[in-house]
């Protein structure tokens, strides 16, 4: 746990402006928007790439054509 000391005027202005019940409940929204806006979540782009130490084979199985695929007979017997 962390102590935190904050003038008293600046906490019931966020309480006034953010309209918060309390100091503790303005604190924990501002501290947790603030997490939220500056964290950097990976682009869907990034999501899909290959990390820097996959093996080649895993590169090599990504165009690796599958000789079965669409070759399934079914007989209407």
């Amino acid at each position: 746990m962390t102590t935190i000391t904050l003038d008293d005027s600046v906490v019931n202005e966020v309480i006034a402006v953010g309209h918060y019940r309390n100091a503790q409940e303005a604190v924990l929204n501002v501290l947790t928007d603030y997490v939220r806006q500056h964290k950097k979540e990976p682009s869907f782009f990034d999501q899909l790439r290959l990390t820097e130490d996959a093996a080649d084979d895993q590169l090599a199985l990504l165009f690796e054509r599958n000789k079965d695929t669409g070759r399934n007979v079914e007989l209407g017997l």
